[in-house]
């Protein structure tokens, strides 16, 4: 077989040149490092030697320390993770089967079988012209194979693959053919024939070749160039993230002298709070000016290493006011750890220098029943001005947790609450919706409460109390909450407690479904003083005053957005806050001939709440504003005959319609409601949903309704559903009214577009146009699917053409109950669509 370097030109497959590289790589580096490895980390290096790009290779060799290159093998697969909400790394375990399979199959991961294998899959069924159905098959006369493909893991598209092994040199691995010329005999299999079926017949080989001529062998190089290229991870700068997370310090930097001093304040449940406090000479540490005061900024990164493993890793920043009665300047940290030994390394970085100290010491953890003897902290003033922000942890080693349900699902109704304990109690009180419902004073802590027959959220908070009446421990969850809630809570400290020299933050976080938290920051009045980027968030603070202060806690996803906690300290008992109701509206205008207005200003608006005039105190015309959107499809089994005419028109109108700071959910409803893809901006998985829907059984619309507007609760801006259905509602347990109060409670816009028999439907229309008229929206009733794309584009023309109106509400009317609003234009013929009302 003629395989000449010049036929085969520059066509060479991108993962068989790293596969080459890789193992050709300069030995002095390669294998200086590679004698460090340990067995399974050598093993682990080559069965990734087709995916690891040559930097994150050359990385991972410099690492020295065994438990880092463990690490490193963690978040190498992290980075490539489809979903990191999951437990399961399903690229990681589909990676490892396939490697698995290769090895067994052809020796190593190098063969250009192997290539195929591990980045498209098995062969797949794929059908002749002649009818026949084939996967691949062996020539009898070369060693060469054919694979048929009727789509892969990177395309869906049908491709013919022809592998074969060069004549020179002897026992080379397979290669793939990218050659026009035809292939000419050569040798002989050497081994028996054992399965003739499988051998490829001249229409089976014609075929093939016959298939790629017809494609084009440049388009072919091309997409076989595609199909063979190194799938990339999710970020391209992750071994850079990895590298500053970790405590090693950059070559040729100037370092400082700093002091350490550990003591154990507390414990959770079996591990052991261990506080560090990092002293820093004043005189070495630089400032710099912010609003007219001197600041030090220091970042800390830690490790803890517990029998070779990297068992936590952690970073604060601290921004810190210059105090020029101290001669130190000291950094807190808090973890917590299991008993035994661990291994600490630390680097502390002088960010206005880029300065840096590091420590790398053991030190051993108590046991939880032994901190009585280790309870005497470090003779300092520094530790004793800490003695607050301890006490405050030994507190937290009685606890009180709410389970929450067992699934996000709406609950009305009875509901039974459990919790779980530790510590003493004299009482137990529960609250629903700031009332108490029932105190206990032995276990077991539960209660069973009755959520009413509404679908609608409710706090319930649990407070324990010592013999003297005072709050020693507490939680709260809300009930029916939506996957999107984003909030911070305060924790400690506490309003009812007085404190003088420090106290201990601890934030509790509920994260959105789908995101990550980015970082924590703490506050003492407006002066940030740490930030934490992982949890535990507990942080000890010390107090440069007495008097009344408050602490803040800001959350930040990794999108931007935030949301805060604030609990003032020290405050008289007169104190109240002032808990001030803004009203936010987005209001659509139209005039004539459905049209949008938009020259309209301030004056030309007026607003009613309980028909009482409201004072405006936020306009703006706004275009193109950043929108959340749930697209809730009927997937029931009348939907059949066109699911995939809605799909289409539906993924047209996504892909025309969001922006990049657009968040859009697919759901999809029959006898009940699905999630089928978080909010994202991503067109092409929303496109992917979409054509995964299929149709079955019946047709639930108000429950469904229910469940999608519950999803957005905790949503900040603009908010919109668009339901799509074609049959009235046959399965629900919750009625319009119910649909109502969860749109006006979480301030949701719902558009309607029904279908066929619903159009048909009098009763069911009018119940659909009401719940899209009191929330802002529209309605839309056809008979035929290809009216979708003119409705569409009305909707988008709403959406991105809102005027932004704010009041501060006069009303004292129960919040229990619904505050009705009307909004009026003083533009002859001009129909304005807003919500029509909402419940504090």
């Amino acid at each position: 077989m003629s395989c000449s370097g010049h036929k085969q030109r520059r066509w060479v497959l991108a993962a068989i040149a790293l596969a080459s590289l890789v193992s050709n790589q300069s030995a002095s580096a390669a294998n200086s490092s590679a004698t460090e490895l340990s067995r399974e980390q050598a093993e682990w290096l080559e069965r990734v030697a087709l995916l690891i790009l040559p930097h994150e290779r050359e990385y991972f060799l410099s690492l020295r320390e065994p438990f880092r290159r463990d690490a490193f093998i963690s978040a190498f697969w992290q980075s490539r993770d489809p979903d990191t909400e999951t437990a399961r790394n399903e690229f990681r375990r589909g990676w490892d089967d396939r490697v698995d399979t290769a090895l067994e199959r052809y020796g190593t991961v190098t063969d250009a079988r192997s290539v195929m294998l591990l980045f498209n899959g098995e062969p797949g069924r794929f059908r002749l012209p002649d009818g026949r159905v084939v996967e691949r098959c062996y020539e009898i006369r070369e060693r060469m194979e054919v694979w048929f493909y009727g789509g892969s893991l990177k395309t869906d598209q049908a491709f013919v693959v022809i592998l074969y092994e060069p004549e020179f040199p002897e026992g080379s691995d397979y290669r793939i053919w990218l050659n026009r010329e035809v292939m000419k005999p050569a040798k002989r299999w050497r081994l028996p024939v054992t399965n003739p079926s499988l051998f490829c017949d001249d229409n089976t080989y014609g075929w093939a070749m016959r298939t790629i001529t017809d494609m084009g062998w440049n388009f072919y190089r091309t997409l076989i160039e595609e199909l063979t290229a190194i799938p990339k991870p999710n970020s391209r700068e992750w071994v850079e993230t990895f590298h500053t997370r970790t405590t090693l310090l950059p070559d040729d930097v100037e370092t400082f002298e700093t002091g350490i001093e550990f003591d154990f304040p507390g414990r959770n449940q079996n591990r052991v709070a261990m506080r560090g406090v990092v002293t820093i000479p004043a005189s070495l540490a630089s400032t710099q000016e912010v609003k007219g005061q001197e600041l030090h900024d220091f970042l800390i990164t830690g490790e803890v290493v517990r029998d070779d493993q990297l068992f936590d890793s952690f970073r604060y920043r601290f921004e810190i006011p210059a105090n020029d009665q101290d001669d130190k300047v000291p950094l807190v940290f808090q973890r917590y750890l299991r008993p035994g030994p661990v291994r600490l390394l630390l680097k502390i970085e002088d960010l206005l220098s880029r300065r840096f100290s590091r420590f790398d010491q053991i030190v051993e953890i108590p046991e939880p029943d032994q901190l009585e003897s280790v309870r005497v902290a470090p003779d300092s003033e520094l530790f004793r001005r800490l003695d607050e922000a301890r006490l405050a942890a030994e507190r937290g080693q009685t606890t009180l947790r709410i389970l929450p349900p067992p699934e996000r699902q709406i609950m009305v109704g009875a509901l039974r609450i459990s919790t779980v304990s530790a510590g003493e109690f004299d009482k137990v009180t529960f609250f629903l919706d700031g009332s108490p419902l029932l105190t206990k004073r032995r276990p077991p802590f539960s209660v069973e409460v009755n959520l009413g027959e509404m679908a609608a959220s409710h706090r319930l908070r649990v407070v324990a109390y010592d013999e003297e009446g005072a709050e020693i421990a507490s939680d709260e969850i809300v009930i029916n909450q939506g996957g999107q809630r984003f909030r911070v809570r305060l924790i400690e400290p506490r309003a009812d407690r007085t404190y003088e020299k420090s106290l201990s933050a601890v934030v509790q976080v509920e994260v959105p479904d789908g995101q990550q938290l980015e970082r924590v920051e703490i506050f003492l009045d407006e002066q940030r003083m740490a930030t934490l980027y992982q949890p535990p968030f507990v942080q000890a603070v010390l107090l440069e005053r007495q008097g009344m202060a408050y602490l803040r806690a800001v959350g930040y996803l990794e999108d931007g957005n935030s949301t805060e906690d604030v609990v003032f300290i020290n405050a008289p008992e007169y104190f109240e806050r002032l808990d001030v109701q803004f009203v936010e509206l987005y209001a659509s205008v139209t005039g004539d001939g459905g049209r949008p207005l938009l020259d309209l200003g301030r004056q030309d608006f007026a607003v009613w709440e309980d028909g009482e005039r409201q004072e405006i105190r936020r306009f703006e015309y706004v275009r193109d504003l950043p929108i959340h959107a749930a697209l809730l499809i009927d997937t029931s089994a009348s939907m059949e005959e066109s699911l995939s005419q809605v799909a289409k028109a539906a993924g047209t109108f996504l892909e025309e319609a969001i922006e990049p700071k657009d968040r859009v959910t697919l759901m999809g409803f029959d006898s009940r409601p699905r999630v089928e893809t978080r909010f994202t901006n991503d067109v092409s998985e929303l496109a992917g949903a979409l054509a995964r829907l299929r149709s079955g059984g019946g047709t639930a619309i108000y429950d469904s309704l229910v469940y999608a507007l519950h999803y957005f609760d905790g949503v900040k801006g603009p908010k919109v559903l668009l339901l799509l259905s074609d049959g009235k509602d046959e399965a629900s347990h919750f009625d319009l009214d119910g649909a109502l109060a969860v749109a006006h409670r979480i301030g949701v816009t719902v558009y309607v577009i029904g279908l066929r028999e619903l159009a048909r439907d009098k009763t069911a229309k009018k119940l659909l146009h009401r719940i899209a008229r009191e929330t802002g929206g529209r309605s839309f009733f056809i008979e035929d699917t290809a009216e979708l794309p003119a409705i569409y584009q009305a909707i988008q023309e709403d959406l991105r053409s809102q005027y932004f109106i704010a009041y501060q509400s006069t009303s004292d009317k129960d919040p229990a109950e619904l505050r009705l609003i009307r909004v009026e234009v003083d533009r002859r013929g001009a129909e304005v669509r807003t919500l029509n009302g909402y419940y504090p």
